[in-house]
Order: structure tokens, then C-alpha cells, then sequence
């Protein structure tokens, strides 16, 4: 009887509609998303060339080494350490196996990277707002995909802003390693509340994402393990409340859940148990080393609180840097702060408190009682409400433990340590758009009296016309979402001078070594990248084993690598400044430009390759 229907843990609607269909499905969001992604990104990933450089060249580097299933390491940290496991690496090595090795859709292999991120990216969001959708019901769901997309265009567009701090700008879709753990963040922290609201069906997403973080960023562990004990913890009590017979613990009632969660952290654990056990010192141990002997002076609790809430202004303070950074303090430049971005604190104030307090109302969409009176889809389950309750309490421990990473973060507190901020700012966005979702379809509900002819109207053109608006404020923002291409004259300059180099001086192994300059270096280990890919030896002078990797420096206390002798092959990597005075010291060097500032000098080995005129 329509009297005695019930709302049911499906979301607004009751629990007897159908499920989402397949256009709410994550693949087909994801496969939405990549491809939105990838053809406004299309100059960019299949016409430009890029050879990389710096951080770039040294990820790459390490990608070479996932790609034949050796790499146990995640990025180099400038404190001497890994990154605790190589995951994204071995995702873009699958990216260059495929789109570069196999069918040369891209001119340059660090392109198929891009796409390799762009699918990473994209299944993230998509399982992000699939799981949300999965909990709204009716055509709330249609609306909430309208709102947050919307949200999504404004927030990740300014975002993406912000990012033109790095060198490129590169866009919000950035490969540098502290861009790319927005999205996974994000992931975790939703699908950690689905869990805590009984929903262990989204375990595996929250290990998955999770495992991501943690082998991202050192400092991940912080943030993902209190976050799966809450959630888990919750899930026990939610089974143990429930009081099903025969089930009362989770890990029977979601038995494959469980043993697909529990693979996914052995296949995650695997590089870094085999590190452990292989290396000596491991990289783990070289953490903890650091961590125990570490003298950094730490952060005042004020100082971490204005740093996290310097992530919703979109803009750094006190001035612009490289690197933008909280590098000093003082009350009056942070009252200016605060004045000058009051509006947008104001939107944050109420985007975070509204939906609150219209959870907390006694009437309203979210007063969740068994509809009495013919099938009113306008109250949305309590299944729902405690969904989005529990959103608040995770991404509430989020912010906790993001001011206590502020406090204990050594050295200046730079913007780049702490990006996935963002992606806690945008799951409060998200809960204002499931409030909204509902409020909309409370309001269209046919059991309110106004809602007479425009009803039907409204619900069928209404999501549309919001989804168009996403839309337009997406192609607005279009080039925030978009990397630039480097220039293509020097691209072609590094290659070809390259190229030139290996015909002058054919003998292996190359010798590399450069300027303790800052330029110097990124150039050196991109030429040591572009022999990697070429196959051809080489071995570095500078003992820098965190870039280059332990087994290409030369040291006197390692026995096995090859010795230079007077008539090795010599690759130096110089500033264009300070080739004129080896050339003068030494008329058997070659010069070749590799950048407009930056040289590669050549001694080649004795007897071999062709002699060249100068």
C-alpha cells in the first residue's frame, strides 16, 4: 500500500525505485570524465613534444624501472628519502607501455604519462560521485551531478589557478607529484564516511584510494590510518547495531568486500616489504631515521590554523614566491589577509554551516519518517542523512589532522606539502550539493501545494539547464584544467643536440657530470633520462643517488660499476656562460646548446667517433 512505503538506505527515493542507472554507474563516469579530460588536453598530449627535466626527468627515471618491475621506491624528498611506494609510477609506466610503446599515439613517452593520469583522475571523480549518487534517489541524483560538477568548475578551475605557482603552469590535472593526490584524497574521504554509515560495500574504495595516498606522500599515513580505523570502527558498531542474525560483524556480512579490500593491501605492501627486506638501510628505516633524529622547529597550533584556511582564499600570503610559502608571521599582514578575501571565508561559512543546519532541523527534506500520506519521495532515507553527517565528522578529522601535519611539517610551510586541502575543501562543496539535490526535489514534490503544472517542466529541464551551466563554466575554465606545452623549438633543440652528441662521441658508458648550479643539474638528469630511453650506459660523477638512483653514482665503496680512465666518455652539463673557459683549457671539447642557458661539453672517448670540425 502506498500508505505503509519507506524511505530506504537507496537515498531520497524509496527503497523500492530501481538503482541507478548506467549513466550513474563509476566506469561510465570515469570513461566520461577521461574523455573530456583527454580532448581538452589533446595539443598538449598528442602534438607537443616533451622531454623532461628535473623532477620530471627523475619520476621518469624511476617510471623506466616499474615498467621491467623493479622499482620499489616512491618520489625522491628533499630530506633524503622516498616516498613510501612507487603505485603512480607503475600506473604511468602502464601509460607508456600502451599509448607510447605499443601504438605511438603520442610523439614522446612522458605524453603517454599524461594519459596514464588523466584515467587515474578520472576513476577517482567518477567513483567519487557514483558512490554519492548511489545514496540519492529519484531525480535528486540528476540534480546533485548538475551541482557538483558545477562546485567542481569553480573550485578545481581556481585551484588550477593557483597552481601557475608551478613552472609551466601545468594546469589543475598536473603531474607533479603533490598535485596528483587531490582526487584520491577526495576519493578516500567519501568513500571513509559510506563506510562509517554502514555502507561496507565501499571498503575496497577507501583501501584503494588510501593506498594510493600513502604511497604518494609520506605524510599520508597521518591522514589514512585514523581516517579507516574511524571508519571501520563505525562500520563494526553500525553491524553490531543492526542486529541481523547470523551477522553480526562486517567482515561476514561484507565477506568479498573484505577479501578484495584485504588483496589491494597486500598488492600495495608488496614493494615496500621487499624493499624493507632487500635494502639495507631500507627506505622505511631512512624515514624513521629521519623522523626520530629530525631537530625542525615546529609550528605554533594559530600558525597551522591559518595555513589550512589560506587554501580557501585561493591565494597565498604573505607575497607571491616559486613556491608560495607561509614563511612569516605576523598580526597585522594577517588581518590584511583576512580583509581583503572576506568574501570568499564568507561563501565557505555558509557553504559548511547551511547544509548543517538544515541536517539538524526538525522539518524539512531530511526529517526522515516513513512517508504517511501516498508516496512522498521528498524525504530522503535516514541512511542518507547519516551519510552525510558522518561526511562531516571525516572531513572534520581531516581538517584535524591537516592542521597537525601544518605543526609538525619541517621547514617553511609551502603551499605544495599540503594541495590535497583542496580536496577537503570540495567534499564540504559536495554536501552542499547532495542538501541542495534533495531541497530541490523536496520542494518539486507533489505533495506540495504549489507544485501545480511547472512541476513536471521542472524536473525534466531543470537538471539539464544545470548541467548546461557546469558545462559553460567548465569551457570557461577550460584552460585551468589544461596543461601548456613546452616550447618546441628548445624541445627540439634538446633532442637533436642529444642525437649530435651520440654520433660525435658513440662510446659507452657516458660519464655525466654538472655544475653545482640549480639550472645545471635539472638539465643533467634529463640528458641522463634521454640515454636511458636511448639504451645507452651511463653512470653519474656527483654522488646524488636520491635522483639518479644508488646504482648509476660512482663510488669508491661500491665495487662493480665501471671506472672512468682519462680516455672515458665525458658528458658535462654546463651553464652557456662557462663554455668559452673549458673551450679555452681544452680544444678537443664540443659544444652543444641543449637549452638557451644551459650547454652539454663533450669529451669523447679516445679513438672513437668521427672527427669533427668545430
Amino acid at each position: 500500500m502506498p500508505g505503509n512505503v519507506s524511505t530506504g538506505p537507496a537515498g531520497c527515493a524509496p527503497k523500492t525505485e530501481a538503482p541507478p542507472g548506467w549513466w550513474w554507474r563509476a566506469p561510465t563516469l570515469a570513461l566520461i570524465f577521461f574523455a573530456v579530460i583527454l580532448s581538452n588536453n589533446a595539443q598538449f598530449v598528442f602534438q607537443a613534444q616533451q622531454y623532461e627535466i628535473s623532477d620530471d626527468a627523475a619520476n621518469s627515471l624511476q617510471v623506466l624501472k616499474a615498467k621491467q618491475f623493479r622499482e620499489l621506491l616512491g618520489q625522491y624528498s628533499r630530506f633524503g628519502f622516498h616516498h613510501p611506494g612507487p603505485a603512480f609510477f607503475y600506473v604511468y609506466a602502464l601509460g607508456e607501455a600502451l599509448f607510447y610503446d605499443a601504438t605511438h599515439l603520442v610523439p614522446t613517452p612522458f605524453n603517454a604519462q599524461f594519459i596514464a593520469l588523466y584515467a587515474l583522475s578520472a576513476f577517482f571523480l567518477g567513483a567519487t560521485l557514483s558512490l554519492i549518487a548511489r545514496r540519492i534517489g529519484g531525480a535528486g541524483r540528476k540534480w546533485f551531478l548538475g551541482f557538483s560538477l558545477l562546485l567542481a568548475a569553480w573550485h578545481f578551475g581556481a585551484v588550477g589557478k593557483f597552481y601557475e605557482f608551478i613552472p609551466g603552469p601545468p594546469g589543475f590535472f598536473s603531474i607533479w607529484p603533490p598535485c596528483v593526490l587531490v582526487l584520491p584524497f577526495l576519493c578516500c574521504v567519501v568513500a571513509a564516511a559510506s563506510v562509517a554509515s554502514g555502507s561496507g560495500r565501499d571498503l575496497p574504495l577507501m583501501v584503494l584510494a588510501g593506498c594510493f595516498l600513502v604511497h604518494g606522500y609520506v605524510s599520508m599515513p597521518l591522514f589514512v590510518l585514523p581516517l579507516s580505523l574511524l571508519a571501520y570502527g563505525a562500520l563494526i558498531h553500525h553491524s553490531r547495531a543492526a542486529g541481523l542474525p547470523g551477522a553480526p560483524w562486517p567482515w561476514r556480512t561484507f565477506r568479498r568486500q573484505h577479501w578484495f579490500a584485504g588483496a589491494i593491501v597486500v598488492l600495495f605492501l608488496v614493494p615496500i616489504v621487499i624493499d624493507l627486506v632487500t635494502a639495507h638501510p631500507s627506505n622505511v628505516q631512512v624515514i624513521l631515521d629521519h623522523i626520530r633524529s629530525s631537530d625542525a622547529e615546529r609550528k605554533g597550533a594559530l600558525k597551522a590554523l591559518l595555513y589550512f584556511l589560506h587554501f580557501g582564499a585561493y591565494a597565498a600570503y604573505p607575497h607571491f614566491d616559486p613556491i608560495p610559502a607561509f614563511e612569516t608571521f605576523d598580526f597585522p599582514g594577517t588581518v590584511l589577509f583576512f580583509r581583503t578575501h572576506w568574501l570568499a571565508y564568507s561563501l565557505w561559512l555558509t557553504a559548511v554551516l547551511l547544509p548543517l543546519a538544515t541536517l539538524l532541523r526538525r522539518k524539512g527534506p531530511f526529517l526522515n519518517l516513513n512517508a504517511s500520506a501516498g508516496r512522498d519521495v521528498a524525504h530522503p532515507s535516514k541512511d542518507l542523512k547519516a551519510f552525510l553527517l558522518w561526511m562531516y565528522l571525516v572531513l572534520g578529522t581531516a581538517c584535524v589532522l591537516s592542521m597537525v601535519w601544518a605543526c609538525i611539517l619541517e621547514g617553511p610551510m609551502f603551499y605544495y606539502v599540503s594541495l590535497f586541502n583542496f580536496a577537503i575543501y570540495y567534499g564540504f562543496l559536495l554536501i552542499l550539493a547532495i542538501v541542495a539535490a534533495c531541497w530541490v526535489e523536496h520542494l518539486l514534490s507533489p505533495s506540495r501545494s504549489y507544485a501545480g503544472n511547472w512541476r513536471r517542466p521542472v524536473e525534466l529541464l531543470g537538471p539539464a539547464l544545470v548541467a548546461l551551466v557546469a558545462f559553460a563554466s567548465f569551457a570557461h575554465e577550460a584552460r585551468r584544467f589544461r596543461s601548456n606545452p613546452p616550447d618546441q623549438d628548445q624541445q627540439r633543440l634538446f633532442a637533436a643536440s642529444i642525437e649530435r652528441a651520440l654520433e660525435i662521441d658513440p662510446a659507452q658508458p657516458k660519464f655525466l657530470n654538472f655544475e653545482p648550479e640549480p639550472v645545471a643539474w635539472t638539465e643533467a638528469v634529463g640528458v641522463a633520462l634521454y640515454l636511458e630511453r636511448r639504451g645507452i650506459s651511463w653512470m653519474v660523477r656527483e654522488d646524488w643517488p636520491i635522483v639518479f638512483g644508488r646504482d648509476r653514482v660512482i663510488t669508491d665503496r661500491r665495487p662493480g660499476p665501471p671506472v672512468p680512465t682519462p680516455s672515458s666518455s665525458f658528458w658535462r652539463i654546463v651553464l652557456s656562460k662557462n663554455s668559452p673557459a673549458l673551450l679555452a683549457n681544452d680544444r678537443r671539447l664540443h659544444v652543444l646548446p641543449l637549452t638557451n642557458n644551459v650547454d652539454l661539453v663533450i669529451q669523447p672517448a679516445l679513438g672513437t667517433g668521427p672527427q669533427v670540425e668545430k
